[in-house]
């Protein structure tokens, strides 16, 4: 959803609403858009600047978001380090909605979620338990001090068919090009990879959580 305007954007974010980035005039003086960088720093929203435009535009997600705490409660966590691509993003909340499974990904390090990831998600984008977070890395020690524990998708790692899961998981999985990042890395308890034969050593990261969240769920 797309919202116009100096008022409008400040209100959303003050409201607590899920503003995914906003779009600010370039060279405009005028005290609001002060305000709109102000509050877009301490919620970690992220702003840019464009000649094009004549009032701020924000795109606000329309999904009911988790907090933190209601996402912890899940067996299983799909975190996502670095997955911008929208048809991926949709891919995967398709999935972890299928196999029970809550998704976490960074404000900063993810796709947003737009009319494509909808798509893309076949709808489930609207049903799923999905949270937003401004650090994955603080997000992950918190988890852990909840008793969770935290496995990194790497092409190298344990098995993912020899590894018994443990009650409460965190799946991290990043983008196909970079990777986790190794500030997230240093989170791992375990590095997991997928076993295939051929020449191929990668799968596209939404099959690679399709086949992470089965076996999963099935130990």
């Amino acid at each position: 959803m797309v919202i116009k305007g100096i008022n409008p954007i400040i209100e959303a974010l003050k409201s607590g609403a899920e503003v995914e980035k906003i779009i600010l005039p370039a060279g405009r003086k005028d005290p609001r858009i002060e305000e709109i960088k102000k509050l877009a720093r301490e919620l970690s929203v992220p702003f840019s600047f464009s000649p094009s435009e004549k009032s701020p535009v924000a795109q606000v997600s329309p999904v009911r978001l988790l907090e933190e705490d209601e996402v912890l409660k899940y067996r299983t966590i799909i975190c996502l380090d670095r997955v911008e691509d929208p048809m991926n993003f949709g891919a995967i909340i398709r999935s972890a909605y299928a196999f029970e499974a809550a998704i976490v990904s960074e404000k900063r390090h993810s796709s947003a979620l737009t009319d494509t990831v909808a798509r893309a998600s076949a709808g489930a984008m609207f049903k799923a338990a999905i949270h937003r977070t401004s650090n994955l890395k603080a997000f992950l020690k918190r988890a852990k001090e909840a008793g969770y524990w935290v496995i990194c998708a790497q092409k190298t790692g344990i098995p993912l068919n020899e590894f018994k899961f443990p009650e409460k998981r965190i799946i991290i999985l990043g983008s196909e090009g970079k990777g986790i990042r190794k500030s997230v890395s240093g989170e791992c308890d375990f590095e997991l990879s997928i076993p295939m034969k051929g020449e191929i050593d990668s799968l596209n990261v939404s099959v690679a959580a399709g086949i992470f969240l089965f076996f999963a769920s099935s130990k």
